[in-house]
């Protein structure tokens, strides 16, 4: 059969199936387009909930911060009441009144819109004050007719907890006004009506405004929000009129929005389909006609397509034949066309490609670098004044305790720090692995070692049980596992609780376990506590939690190490276990490690500091001065270079990141002066990765300490030089 006939047979075959998937396509889109409206309007009342939440719970805030009051600790409500009444002129536009009220009477105790002595009328919505109290978080009232202020009312409350519990409910009186400027602002088209409902289904807000006397919703919306907290509805509004509504029901406060669309906008596609059908059936007949004209002018540009088509595949586009009169079969050749040279380009595009992605790779590795090192500087000014207090003659208990605080806070930011750097690169994989024969037990006994002596666990008990277990790792990396592990049991352990630590030989597996007696998971955390971000709850009571990736690192790093991790719990409250396993080894022979000699006596030292940041350098210098140290001080890198000429020190700590050459260019010159040589240089800068410790070293560092650095570390250096400061001989 010929490409004519074919092509006839082929046009009236179409046709049919066309009509059918014409009607079925219009149905459908209809069907969409009702979905889509449907999926708007509840997004958008989802929306409008969450931003009536937010309102509802900006007054938590400050009634929060006014609980705080000293006056409540002693009971001086004449005091509080002054401070109430500032509190509630700071939000004149949104509180009517503050409210005090004894938490198992509910009665009031202070009301700032009654004089001093008066007797105090009881307050609307009591539960909610027994609520809050009981519950001891804050409550969001129903809309009720304040008997001070009458006027539509709701009242936020907050519990004033005092030795674990609430001594008194604090109330702030919210106009309902708040709630239709909220309302008013989300600017639907004039046909729509939107509604905010109270928990008893009383209309906070309506736009437009209800009809006079009607105070709640229609009997429709009533019922679907008892039965769902949101979904899509067609129902009546107060008035009668039929329409289609979007609702949503908060969690939090029990008040709902609902948005509502005529019935007659909702179903108007109904007409727009029919225009599509009579559209449809008008096209179909005049191609019908155009293809069959058409038909007769293919063939033979067509065929001469086929017959070049296996040139044109092997990227051969001088192969293409003359393309003829019809618009189609040019775009067909030039598709063709350009198909043929695509071919050709394909590899080039690739290689471009991955010249991008690379680009952005390192863009990424440079910007967490910076931020480290933005980071790891002000850090380090902190640190170092933390330990000036510490090392000052004479310190006050409370300076002490603030230097205490900081070296805390720091330590915790550190660790954060560290981490978000050490992420990416270990769930990226680029992070290269040292590994040596390993006694896992020592390695987890030395940081529990440090641990213990730091004070880490002074508020907790710790059970160790380690029996030698020899692995192929890498030291540093195995201490970051088993510190995560700890610093993750201590921060879900309450004060009190214990904490276990086991290391032990397995047949052909060492296996470490981390166990403690704190908040425990549930089932579904248990699947996901390795995920990135992935964090337990916290009550707001405990300290921060940390960024969530602590765990992640665990999981990468040891199977980095051709090992596995898993965690157990019986449930929230019930504590958890960690358990890693590595392939075993068998021990080594190692030579018995010789006694440590006592450190030798103090000895002064001259200390140069090599430093753009004001803070920073001062601060280490006090630091290294209280420690008994000669220590001078150069901003940039030229000066550092004349300091180390003149003064010889016997240690010299260069940041990186200096304003007129890098610290790297220092190391290079003073390695390359024969009267500089000897020196010993300290990188002490704020990029803290692997291969920016290779690089310093390979610049002429003998070593690289990432800020903040603990002092400790900066005397066992000192200590372990022989010279010594002679003040007879400053030009040695």
């Amino acid at each position: 059969m010929k490409i004519l006939a074919r092509l006839r047979v082929l046009i009236l075959a179409t046709l049919t199936p066309v009509a059918v998937f014409g009607l079925g396509g219009a149905v459908l889109l209809m069907q969409k387009e009702r979905q889509t409206l449907e999926r708007g309007l509840r997004d958008q009342a989802r929306a409008l909930m969450t931003a009536v939440d937010a309102q509802l719970y900006a007054s938590v805030t400050p009634l929060e911060v006014l609980a705080l009051s000293p006056s409540l600790d002693r009971g001086d409500l004449a005091a509080f009441r002054v401070e109430a009444e500032r509190a509630m002129r700071a939000r004149s536009g949104e509180w009517g009144n503050v409210l005090l009220s004894d938490p198992s009477t509910a009665e009031s105790l202070v009301n700032l819109l009654i004089e001093p002595g008066a007797p105090l009328p009881a307050p609307a919505d009591a539960d909610t004050i027994r609520e809050a109290a009981r519950s001891r978080h804050a409550t969001v009232s129903q809309i009720a007719i304040g008997p001070v202020l009458p006027r539509p009312l709701f009242a936020v409350r907050v519990p004033v907890m005092r030795n674990g519990a609430a001594k008194y409910v604090l109330s702030g009186v919210v106009v309902t006004p708040t709630i239709q400027k909220l309302l008013e602002r989300q600017a639907l088209p004039a046909s729509y009506t939107a509604a905010v409902l109270d928990g008893n289904f009383r209309f906070a807000a309506r736009q437009p405004p209800p009809a006079p006397g009607v105070e709640f919703a229609s009997e429709s919306l009533r019922k679907a929000l008892e039965t769902s907290p949101g979904g899509w509805q067609r129902g009546r509004l107060t008035d009668g009129s039929e329409i289609y509504r979007a609702f949503h029901r908060s969690s939090l406060s029990r008040w709902s929005t609902a948005i509502a669309v005529p019935r007659a906008v909702v179903e108007q596609g109904i007409y727009a389909i029919w225009l599509l059908f009579a559209g449809a059936a008008i096209a179909a007949a005049l191609g019908l006609g155009i293809a069959w004209w058409l038909a007769l002018r293919i063939s033979r540009p067509v065929a001469a397509l086929a017959a070049a088509a296996p040139a044109l595949g092997r990227g051969e586009a001088a192969a293409l034949p003359p393309p003829g009169p019809l618009l189609e079969i040019r775009e067909l050749a030039q598709a063709l066309g350009d198909s043929a040279r695509a071919i050709r380009d394909r590899e080039e595009r690739q290689r471009l490609a991955e010249q991008a992605l690379r680009a952005a790779d390192r863009a990424k590795d440079e910007f967490l670098a910076m931020l480290g090192h933005e980071l790891r500087n002000p850090l380090a000014s902190v640190s170092n004044a933390a330990q000036i207090l510490k090392l000052s003659p004479h310190p006050s208990p409370l300076l002490r305790n603030v230097s205490e605080i900081l070296a805390r806070q720091v330590d915790h930011m550190t660790h954060l720090v560290d981490d978000l750097l050490e992420v990416g690169r270990i769930t990226g994989g680029k992070i290269r692995l040292e590994r040596e024969p390993l006694d896992l037990a020592r390695s987890v006994g030395a940081v529990l070692e440090a641990w213990q002596a730091a004070g880490r666990f002074r508020h907790h008990q710790l059970h160790a049980d380690l029996q030698p277990a020899w692995v192929s790792a890498d030291r540093s990396r195995i201490e970051q596992v088993v510190i995560n592990l700890l610093d993750n049991a201590l921060k879900y352990t309450p004060a009190g609780g214990t904490i276990r630590v086991a290391v032990g030989r397995k047949g052909a597996e060492a296996a470490l376990e981390v166990s403690d007696t704190g908040e425990g998971m549930s089932p579904e955390l248990v699947g996901r506590v390795f995920d990135l971000f992935v964090q337990g709850e916290r009550s707001l009571a405990r300290e921060p939690g940390g960024l969530g990736i602590g765990l992640t690192m665990v999981k990468r790093l040891v199977e980095l190490h051709d090992g596995t991790v898993s965690a157990a719990s019986s449930g929230p409250a019930q504590g958890a276990t960690f358990t890693v396993v590595l392939p075993a080894i068998e021990a080594p022979g190692v030579p018995q490690e010789h006694a440590r000699q006592a450190p030798a006596a103090f000895a002064a030292q001259r200390v140069l500091v090599i430093e753009d940041n004001d803070d920073a350098r001062e601060s280490l210098a006090a630091l290294l001065g209280l420690a008994g140290h000669e220590v001078h001080e150069a901003a940039n890198g030229l000066q550092g270079i004349e300091m180390a000429k003149a003064l010889a020190p016997a240690l010299t700590l260069v940041d990186v990141g200096l304003p007129d050459i890098d610290g790297y260019e220092v190391a290079h010159r003073l390695r390359a002066d024969p009267a500089t040589r000897h020196l010993r240089l300290v990188a002490l800068t704020g990029y803290g990765t692997q291969d920016d410790r290779r690089r310093a070293l390979a610049a002429g560092f003998d070593e690289h300490l990432a800020k903040p650095v603990e002092p400790g570390l900066l005397e066992a250096m000192l200590d372990d030089r022989v010279a010594v400061l002679d003040p007879a001989s400053n030009e040695a």
